[in-house]
């Protein structure tokens, strides 16, 4: 049996990235170096970072933890692997912030029988860009519905209409179309009018909010 048959599937899978890295004229040898030379070390970093961090914070929660033994194992070892992943691939703080407070939420919460909804949110966590992010809780802020053409962000209008498409698919918004037009805006992803979803707050008060 061959060496790199023997590798674990993540390894075979770094090594075929590297060797078709390599492959590019003139500039192979040293993209692939730029990347996999820091890459390890980055991904080690951002979980050392995250537990030093949650530590501190679990120690204030001291009353607030479940006993591990509450958990259904199986489920909660699947999540900390899903968890593993996410944090040590996602490059922004405020993200591994996001996943903080999942993490925390899951020790106060035991995973039992609720192991889809806990691993959906996480998986959407994942998924999401900080202006979903920024979008869902701000909707979530409001204290009525809100019109897709009135909400000021500093990002593109269709930037922010294709965000809302996106957490409608996730079932965290809900809308109906309207018709009140906004600075003669007659667009109807504009003339929507969305607000979460109680699926939306839940995951809100398990992801977002510390």
């Amino acid at each position: 049996m061959s060496e790199s048959s023997q590798l674990p599937n993540s390894d075979k899978r770094a090594l075929v990235i590297k060797a078709g890295m390599e492959l590019i004229p003139y500039v192979g040898g040293s993209l692939a170096t730029l990347y996999f030379g820091t890459k390890q070390e980055k991904r080690f970093k951002r979980l050392e970072s995250f537990y030093k961090e949650l530590s501190s914070d679990i120690a204030r929660m001291r009353d607030n933890i479940a006993p591990i033994d509450k958990h259904d194992a199986g489920a909660l070892e699947a999540i900390i692997e899903l968890l593993h992943e996410r944090i040590e691939a996602e490059p922004t703080l405020e993200k591994r912030e996001f996943f903080k407070n999942y993490f925390k939420n899951t020790l106060k919460c035991p995973v039992v029988g609720n192991f889809d909804e806990r691993n959906y949110f996480l998986r959407a966590l994942s998924e999401m860009t900080l202006l979903e992010c920024d979008l869902l809780a701000f909707i979530n802020s409001q204290s009525s519905p809100l019109q897709v053409g009135s909400i000021e962000k500093p990002a593109d209008k269709y930037a922010i209409v294709g965000a809302v498409g996106r957490l409608k698919s996730r079932g965290f918004l809900t809308a109906i179309p309207s018709s009140i037009v906004v600075d003669g805006a007659t667009d109807n992803s504009l003339l929507e009018v969305i607000s979460v979803s109680s699926f939306g707050k839940s995951f809100i008060s398990f992801c977002l909010q510390a």
